[in-house]
């Protein structure tokens, strides 16, 4: 490949990047305006909260779940996720995502016939 063929191949990946981050945005965006569920454990040291389709988006830990054990916590932790995941799961599923456009890559130009198709250059 020469220069001028590498370097539209780094603007379409940039352009593949940009277009993948600006999805994430709409997605985050959108889960950030729909309802969410929050589920606090029974001693009100571990807070979760879910969205639709049961997407955790944050757990809580309180100054008072540090003074448990790692099993208690864990098992706490574990059970609050597995309450909000459920609860989450009930909401209104999450947005749909857009029909995504076929990628199309530039066109490589055919290698000369006395250069192998298959050769790899060292740069």
């Amino acid at each position: 490949m020469n220069n001028p063929q590498l370097i539209d191949e780094m603007r379409w990946q940039l352009k593949q990047i940009e277009d993948r981050k600006a999805e994430n945005r709409r997605l985050l965006a959108g889960m950030a305006g729909s309802g969410h569920t929050t589920v606090v454990s029974a001693d009100r040291s571990v807070t979760v909260l879910a969205g639709p389709g049961g997407v955790v988006s944050e757990v809580r830990l309180a100054p008072e779940a540090m003074r448990c054990d790692a099993v208690s916590l864990g098992r706490t932790i574990t059970a609050a996720v597995r309450e909000a995941v459920a609860a989450g799961g009930r909401l209104a599923s999450p947005p749909e995502r857009q029909q995504q456009q076929p990628v199309v890559r530039p066109r490589r130009q055919v290698p000369d016939e006395d250069e192998p198709y298959d050769t790899v250059y060292d740069v």
